[in-house]
C-alpha cells in the first residue's frame, strides 16, 4: 500500500494534525527487499548467532568479532554507509528490519549495533571525505569495529561536563588527550572510537581516535545484564591525536553527540520490540507445552491477559517506531544524502519522536520480559530457561541512549520550544472534535489535554519551565500516550482498509490499549494540572476528565480473543 505523506512531520506535530491511515508507514507497507533483509537477518541470527550463545557469553571477543566480519559479509554492516564508501545507502526502515532481528540476542545486538549505529554514523554524517575514505570502507567490511565514547565518571547525562581535555601541541600537528571515558560498548576490542574532549578545557569537540593511538581498555565491567557484550573504561594518557581526525567542527561536538544519539534511539526501539516479540513467543511456546490441573495453562484466563497484553505492547511498539522511521527517511528523501549536515538537520527534527519511542519500547519491553517470566513460574528464575537472561539483558534499555528520565524532559522541553505546538497554542484551544470512533474521539481530545496543558505550563512558569521537571515529565507522559495510541490506531485501520488477516485483532488491540490509555492519561493530566493551576485545578482537571473519558469496553472479551489468535499462531504474529 502507497504511503500518502500529507505533511512535513516532526517536531511534535503529531500533537497539532489529523493524520490519516494512508498518511502513515507501517509494516503493511514493508517493500519486499525490505523484507527480504528482515529474513536474512533472522537467519543469521538464528543459524550463525544462536548457536554460539555460549561462547558469547564467555566474552570470546575474536568470536564476536568474527561474527561482526560475518554480518558485513551480508551486508548488514554498510546499510546506513553511502554508496561511495564501501556501503549500500539504504533507507531507516531497511535498517529497522535487520535491528529488529537482533533481539534474538541481545548482547550481540549490543555489539554490532553499537558498530554500526553510534560507532560509524558519526563519520558517516560529520566527516569529511579523507576521514569518510579512510574510515567507512573498512567499518563497512568488518575489518574495523567501532565504538563511542561519550560518558565519563563525572559526566553521566550531563554530558558537556567532561573533563577529557585535547590540547594542541606545539608544532600544531597533534591534539593531546588526557582523561577517561565509562561504560563504553566495544571497549574492549574496538578499533575506532569516537571521542569527545574538550579542546583547551572548553570546547567540546569530537575526534577520531584509532586504538593504535595509545588507547588503554579497562576490565571488563561485571553487570547486570547484556553480559555478552564488551563494555569497559578507556584511558587516554596523553593520546596523540593527529589534527585531521578532527570530526566535525572544534567546539560543536555535541551536535556530533546529540543527533547521533537521537537516532540511536529510535532505533534501540526496533531492538526492543524485536527482544519483546521474542520473549512473548517463548512465553506462549512455553504456556501451551506446560500443563497444570490436567490442561495446558494458556487455557487460563490470568495467563491469556498477560498473553493479550504483552501482545498489545508489541504492537502498539511496532506501530510507533515504522511511523517515526517512515517519516524520518520521507524527509530524508528531500535532502542529499551525501550531505551530512542537511541529513542531521533533518534528523533533528525527530528529537521528539526520538526520544518517545526510545522511552515507550524500553518500558513496553520490560513489562513484556517481566510478564513473561512470570508465565514461565519458577523456571523463569533459573537460568536453564530464557526468561531470566532476558529479564536481565532488558534492563538497561531504560538508562543506555539517554536515561528514560532524560528523554522525558526531552520531550516536554522540546514540546514548548516547537514553532507547530506553540502556534496552535497561540491561536487558541477549543474542544476536540467528538466524530467519528471513540478511539479517534480519544486521540482528540488527548491531544486537546496535551495543549492545554503544556499552554497553562509555559504561560505560568515560561523560561523555567524546564527547571519543574515532574511537570515536564507529566507533560511527556502525555505526549508519548497520544503517539502511543495514535500510532497504534492509525495502523489497525489501514489494517482494516486492506482487510482479512489479523485486522479484526488488531482492532481488539487498539480498542484494549485506548481503554487503559484514557486512564493513564487522566492521571497524569491531573497531576500536572493541579501542579500548575493551584486553586483552579478543580475546574482544569474536570475538563481534562471530560476529554479523556472513554466508554466502558469489554477489554477481558477482547484480550481473549488477542490471546487466542497469538496462541493458535504459537507466536507474535502480526
Amino acid at each position: 500500500m502507497t504511503v500518502e505523506f500529507e505533511a512535513r512531520a516532526g517536531n511534535g506535530r503529531f500533537l497539532v494534525s489529523d493524520t490519516a491511515p494512508a498518511g502513515v508507514f507501517t509494516r503493511e507497507d514493508l517493500s519486499e527487499e525490505q523484507l527480504l533483509f528482515g529474513r536474512a537477518a533472522e537467519e543469521f541470527m538464528r543459524t550463525e548467532v544462536a548457536p554460539r550463545a555460549a561462547e558469547i557469553y564467555a566474552k570470546d571477543w575474536p568470536l564476536t568479532r568474527a561474527l561482526i566480519k560475518q554480518a558485513a559479509d551480508r551486508d548488514f554492516t554498510r546499510l546506513e554507509i553511502p554508496e561511495a564508501y564501501g556501503g549500500l545507502g539504504l533507507d531507516k526502515v531497511s535498517t529497522a528490519c535487520v535491528g529488529e532481528q537482533l533481539g534474538l540476542l541481545p548482547s550481540f545486538a549490543g555489539s554490532l549495533g553499537a558498530h554500526t549505529s553510534i560507532g560509524t554514523l558519526p563519520i558517516v554524517y560529520f566527516g569529511n571525505d579523507d576521514q569518510r575514505q579512510r574510515y567507512l570502507p573498512r567499518l563497512a567490511n568488518g575489518e574495523l569495529i567501532g565504538a563511542f565514547a561519550l560518558t565519563e565518571p563525572e559526566a553521566g547525562s550531563d554530558a558537556l561536563s567532561a573533563r577529557t581535555t585535547a590540547t594542541l601541541t606545539a608544532d600544531g600537528r597533534h591534539y593531546t588527550l588526557r582523561g577517561q571515558k565509562l561504560w563504553i560498548t566495544n571497549g574492549g576490542f574496538a578499533d575506532i572510537f569516537t571521542v569527545f574532549a574538550k579542546v583547551d578545557g572548553k570546547d567540546f569537540t569530537a575526534f577520531i581516535v584509532e586504538r593504535g593511538m595509545g588507547v588503554i581498555s579497562g576490565a571488563e565491567e561485571h553487570k547486570l545484564g547484556l553480559d555478552g557484550s564488551s563494555t569497559t573504561a578507556l584511558m587516554f594518557d596523553d593520546v596523540k591525536v593527529p589534527v585531521e581526525n578532527v570530526l566535525g567542527t572544534i567546539g560543536e561536538g555535541h551536535k556530533v553527540a546529540f543527533n547521533i544519539l537521537n537516532l540511536g534511539r529510535v532505533k534501540l526501539g526496533t531492538r526492543n520490540i524485536g527482544g519483546a516479540k521474542q520473549a512473548l513467543t517463548g512465553a506462549v511456546k512455553y504456556a501451551v507445552g506446560r500443563r497444570q490441573f490436567g490442561k495446558s495453562i494458556a487455557s487460563f484466563g490470568m495467563i491469556k491477559h498477560k498473553i493479550a497484553e504483552m501482545s498489545v505492547r508489541c504492537f502498539v511498539g511496532d506501530a510507533m517506531v515504522f511511523r517515526s522511521l517512515g517519516e524520518v527517511d520521507e524527509a530524508l528523501s528531500c535532502v542529499d544524502a551525501n550531505d551530512g549536515a542537511a541529513v542531521l538537520r533533518e534528523i533533528e527534527e525527530f528529537a521528539i519522536e526520538c526520544s518517545i519511542n526510545k522511552v515507550w519500547s524500553s518500558e513496553a519491553l520490560a513489562y513484556v520480559v517481566d510478564e513473561s517470566l512470570q508465565v514461565y513460574g519458577g523456571n523463569g528464575y533459573s537460568r536453564e530457561f530464557p526468561a531470566e537472561r532476558a529479564y536481565r539483558d532488558a534492563r538497561i534499555t531504560r538508562i543506555y541512549e539517554g536515561t528514560n528520565e532524560i528523554n522525558r524532559l526531552i520531550v516536554g522541553t522540546r514540546l514548548a520550544k516547537s514553532a507547530a505546538v506553540t502556534a496552535a497554542m497561540a491561536s487558541g484551544i477549543g474542544p476536540a472534535d467528538h466524530t467519528g470512533s471513540t478511539v479517534r474521539q480519544l486521540v482528540a481530545g488527548a491531544k486537546r489535554v496535551t495543549l492545554h496543558t503544556l499552554a497553562q505550563a509555559a504561560g505560568k512558569y515560561g523560561k523555567a519551565l524546564g527547571g519543574e521537571q515532574e511537570v515536564v515529565s507529566r507533560i511527556a507522559d502525555l505526549a508519548i500516550e497520544v503517539y502511543a495510541l495514535e500510532s497504534a490506531m492509525l495502523r489497525a485501520e489501514k489494517m482494516q482498509a486492506r482487510g482479512g488477516g489479523y485486522a479484526a485483532v488488531a482492532l481488539d488491540i487498539v480498542s484494549v490499549f485506548a481503554a487503559d490509555a484514557s486512564d493513564r492519561l487522566i492521571i497524569a493530566a491531573k497531576n500536572a494540572l493541579a501542579a500548575i493551576t493551584g486553586a483552579g485545578a478543580a475546574t482544569a482537571v474536570e475538563r481534562a476528565i471530560a476529554e479523556l473519558r472513554h466508554g466502558p469496553f469489554d477489554t477481558i472479551a477482547a484480550r481473549r480473543r488477542i490471546a487466542d489468535a497469538v496462541i493458535e499462531a504459537g507466536r507474535y504474529p502480526l
